[in-house]
Formats: C-alpha cells, structure tokens, sequence
C-alpha cells in the first residue's frame, strides 16, 4: 500500500531518489564512502542502555511475542506424556501392557504440520510487510494465536488438535519474521544485541512456562490436561495490551515517504532524550536507505531475486546459518520432545528433568546477554557448536547401554550441558544474525527466507524424531544423539568458514565490509571509513 502522494511525501521521496543519483553517478558517493554519522554512535552500550531506557524497554516487552511460541512449540512435545492428554488423543495400545498410547505417527503430524504452516506464512509475512506494515502484521498473528488457544480447548480427537497446531503455526509464522524485523528497525546499534537477544529468552520463558505448567498438572491434577491450554490466556492478555501500544516501525515510514508519521513514531520509542536529534536521526535514517536501495539497484530491482544476488546471496546464506543451526544441533531431540524423550530413555521423573531443563536454559540465556557482546557471536557459534556435538555423541552413548537410574542421571546431566552451550550460541544468536547481516532494504524478505528454511528444517526434524525414538517405529531411543551429533559437527565447519563477526558494527559497517568481500574470520579486525573518519576527528 503506497502513500498517499501528499506534497510533504513527495518532497521526501524526491530526495531520497535525488541521493541514489548521487551515489550511482559520483564514486565517491558509493555507499560507504560518505558516513553520515547517528549522534549516538560514540556512546557505549552502558550508556545507551541508560539515555534510551524507554526504547530498551520497549524492546524488551515487543520480545514478550516469542513467550507464545515458546509455549506452543513445546506443548505437543510434552503433553504428550500427560495422561489426561493420552486419554483424551490415544489410539493405540500397547501390545504387551494394554495400555493406551498415542499414535507415534499422531504425534509427528502434530509437530511436522505445525512447522509446515510455518513455512508457508513465513513467505507471506514479509509481502505483507513490506506492503502494509509491520504492525498489521502483529495484529494478524495475534488474531490466529486467540483462534489457536480456542480450539486447543475444543478439541476432542486427534484431527481437532491438529486444527489448533495449524492455527498456532500460522500464528509462529508471522510471529517470528515480524519481531525480528520490527526489533532491528527500532533499535539502536548499541542495543541490538540485547534486544534480539531478549526476544530468545522470552522463546525460553515460554518454553519454562510449559515446563512448569505440565510439572504442576503431573503433580496435582494429571487428568485435567485443559489447564495447560487454559494458561496460554495469560500470555495473549500480557502481549495484547503491548501491542496496543506499540508505533509503527519508523523505518517502514520513512521507506513511505512518510517523514511527520516516522519522526512521531521515533519520538514514542526514544521518549525526552537530552541532546537526541529527531531531524537529525531521521536524516542519518533515510541517508542509509538511499545507500541500501543504490547497492541493490546496482544488481537488481528490490525483489525476492536480489536476496540471492551478489553479494547479498551471501549475506543471505549466513542470515540463515546460526538460525538453522538450532535444529541440526539437537533442538528437537534435547528440547522439542524433552519429557518424551526422558521417558523413553529411562528417567524416573520426567516432567522434573523437562522444568530442571527449561529453568537451565532461560538462566542461560540471560547470562548469554553479557556473553553476547562481551564475547562476541562467531566464538559463541563456534565453541557452542563443537560443545553441542560433544553432548549429542555422550547422548548416543547413553543410549548404547542399559537403562538404568545412573544412565537416567547420566542423560540428566549432559542435556544440561548441551542445554547452557546451546543457550550461548544458536538460541541468541540465531536470531541476532538474522537482522545484523542482511540488508536494510531487503530485511523483511532475508528475514522470511531464514524463518522458512529454519522451519522446513523444523518441518522434517518435527515429524521424523517422534519415529525415531518411539518403540512402536525406529526405537533408536537416546541413540538418536549420534545422528545429531554428526550434524552438529558439519554445522560448526560451515559457521567457521562462513559465519562473521557483526558485533559492535552499524548497518553501514556492515554494508561497507560485505561489498568489500573480506572473509568472515577477517571482519572483526577489519577497518572501516567510520573508524578512519574517528581517528580524524581525534
């Protein structure tokens, strides 16, 4: 949706396109070569946490989406060990006990059908994006996460909850490409790490949510499966009255010509900040998008085409990587079916071990705030994957032998491992590397094409790892770490190889190293024109 061509809009737009001109027509305007420097660039992170309280604040409650997926991607992985739940969706029994089992098969349509939808409105979500906004697009997976709770409710049989698990991931496929793009276009560079980071700790708070749920449901009332579901009320009440509240992305207005509506929603986010220059900001704002919209124009129009040309396919594929990685290392085996997995394997209290994960994992994550960029994100990719692998190959291991209760604990206890690696690597930085390697311009379309492969990954994983620790399928058991392991490994070669170092950089930075094409192993050492304009200033 275009808009309306008042006088103002126009005025805008011409100058913009007045600065593409520049930048094909004079090589010194290449993008790059003339810094027009934000006012807040000099501050340290401490200092922009404290000036832009408001706007840290408010990406912070904008991560409370992730809380959602979080729980609705965990749910059918350990409900499934409920026995109210078992009562109500089972099909099968088992063959030397009688008793009532689900249907191994049930249970990958559930998980793999969930990510499937996902896949599907993960390429819509950027269209509407970049047509509508991204506020309207909150709005709708708000509106398909009320509809997914109702009918988790309703349901009575197994084709019923599928219908929710459809609904839900209509709902993740939005949630995930539209946080990400509207996080890093609020944002500041100084706070992009946290913010991003936020929004993979809500993911775990909404997985520890259901953790504890499902442990006080197996404690006091197993029969009354619908509690868990009815929990999720809370959630949507919590996210609604943020969403109402929340501005327009500026960059999106800016990108519309539409300067006033930007500038008012800059102030909303920002709040009375001394010596914080609106005009200015926004100008710095509109400067980089000319510069984006010029190195895409050199190649290609601002189509889905430009993502895979040039220097963007590469930026592309590493947008992808950290995120998708997530999956290759192990998600779905120690996280996704945890309580399933436990049972399977011999714990004697699984819904314990599942909350003693989560609680691990969410404490993690926070700790991963300060290692994120302290550290930086190509070390914590690096050594959490070889980490990883390690665990997923101590798991195989595990389930070579006999069940025992030390095996049990054994199995405890390199889970937690793997879960602290995992919390300090992928489940941060996968969604960091999403918005801080591709493009301004292209940012909702990188961002679509990263959520769909990670899901098409989810989409496989979702459906075949339910059969391969079932006893009625594959019964691989905890063997299934080797099969993890083997692809953790290859995954970690490929970050070494292939994966940056963004920590610190601005958009421009970015831009600048990536048409320079260094090396990933070379750009934390690289010099940038804003470093040679500093040390001049100096």
């Amino acid at each position: 949706m275009s808009a309306p061509l008042t006088q103002d809009n126009i005025d805008s737009k011409v100058e913009v396109d007045d600065h593409i001109e520049d930048l094909k027509e004079n090589p010194q305007a290449q993008p790059g070569a003339n810094i027009l420097p934000s006012g807040v660039a000099a501050l340290t992170t401490r200092q922009a946490m404290r000036r832009f309280w408001r706007l840290l604040l408010i990406g912070f409650s904008v991560s409370v989406s992730g809380m959602y997926l979080g729980f609705t991607l965990t749910i059918p992985g350990s409900i499934i060990v409920n026995q109210g739940f078992i009562d109500q969706f089972g099909t099968v029994r088992n063959a030397e006990t009688g008793k009532l089992e689900l249907n191994a098969v049930h249970v990958s349509i559930w998980g793999g059908t969930n990510f499937a939808v996902q896949v599907l409105l993960q390429m819509l979500s950027p269209i509407t994006a970049d047509r509508f906004g991204l506020r309207p697009n909150m709005y709708i997976f708000t509106f398909f996460m009320l509809l997914a709770i109702i009918v988790e409710i309703v349901a009575k049989d197994w084709k019923a909850f599928l219908a929710a698990k459809i609904l839900a991931g209509m709902s993740a496929g939005f949630i995930g490409t539209t946080i990400m793009s509207y996080i890093s276009e609020i944002t500041i560079s100084q706070l992009r790490g946290p913010h991003l980071s936020a929004f993979s700790f809500f993911f775990a708070f909404g997985q520890l949510m259901a953790a504890v749920g499902l442990q006080v449901l197996e404690t006091t009332t197993p029969d009354k499966y619908l509690n868990a579901f009815y929990s999720e009320f809370a959630i949507f009440g919590i996210w609604l009255a943020i969403l109402v509240c929340l501005p327009e992305s500026p960059v999106w207005l800016c990108k519309m010509g539409r300067e006033e509506k930007s500038k008012k929603a800059m102030r909303r986010l920002v709040g009375n900040v001394r010596d914080y220059d609106i005009d200015h900001e926004y100008l710095v704002m509109k400067h980089h998008l000319a510069e984006s919209q010029a190195l895409m124009e050199k190649s290609s129009k601002l189509g889905w085409i430009a993502c895979f040309k040039g220097t963007n396919l590469r930026r592309t594929l590493i947008s992808t990587i950290p995120f998708s990685m997530q999956n290759f290392v192990g998600g779905p085996l120690v996280l996704g079916y945890t309580v399933y997995f436990f049972s399977l394997a011999g714990v004697e209290d699984a819904f314990q071990a599942n909350l003693i994960i989560f609680c691990i994992l969410v404490s993690a994550i926070l700790a991963s705030f300060y290692f994120v960029e302290k550290v930086g994100r190509r070390p914590l990719l690096i050594y959490g994957g070889a980490i990883m692998a390690i665990c997923d190959i101590v798991i195989g291991v595990i389930g070579t032998v006999e069940l025992s209760s030390k095996t049990g604990t054994g199995l405890i206890v390199v889970s937690v491992v793997w879960v602290i690696a995992y919390a300090m690597s992928v489940a941060p930085i996968g969604y960091v590397a999403i918005v801080e390697n591709s493009t301004p311009m292209l940012r909702a379309k990188t961002a679509g094409i990263a959520a769909v492969l990670q899901s098409l990954s989810g989409v496989i994983f979702n459906y075949t790892v339910p059969i391969m620790l079932s006893e009625q399928q594959a019964n691989w058991g905890a063997k299934t770490g080797y099969f993890f392991g083997g692809l953790a490994v290859l995954f970690t070669i490929l970050v070494w190889f292939t994966v940056p170092e963004t920590q610190g950089r601005t958009y421009e930075e970015l831009d600048e190293l990536y048409e320079r094409r260094l090396p990933a192993w070379r750009f934390k050492s690289a010099k940038t024109l804003k470093d040679d304009q500093m040390v001049d200033q100096e």
